[in-house]
């Protein structure tokens, strides 16, 4: 896997826990706010971590979206 396979795979995986985390809170499964908090700092982490990729990307030229 070189790594922009590995790159891809990241992405996609964090797009996939980000859809997951709306699906819980659109669909009202939150059952106390520790739950919901817990959900937005997760959300909060991911969101850090795909503007991490991006930046490094397109810092390296090699942005491709």
């Amino acid at each position: 896997m070189d790594r922009y396979d590995f790159i891809h795979a990241l992405r996609k995986d964090l797009n996939q826990r980000e859809e997951q985390i709306k699906d819980i809170l659109m669909s009202g499964g939150i059952k106390d706010m520790e739950k919901y908090q817990f959900l937005m700092g997760e959300i909060s982490a991911l969101s850090y971590i795909h503007d991490k990729i991006k930046e490094h990307l397109h810092e390296k030229g090699d942005l491709n979206e």
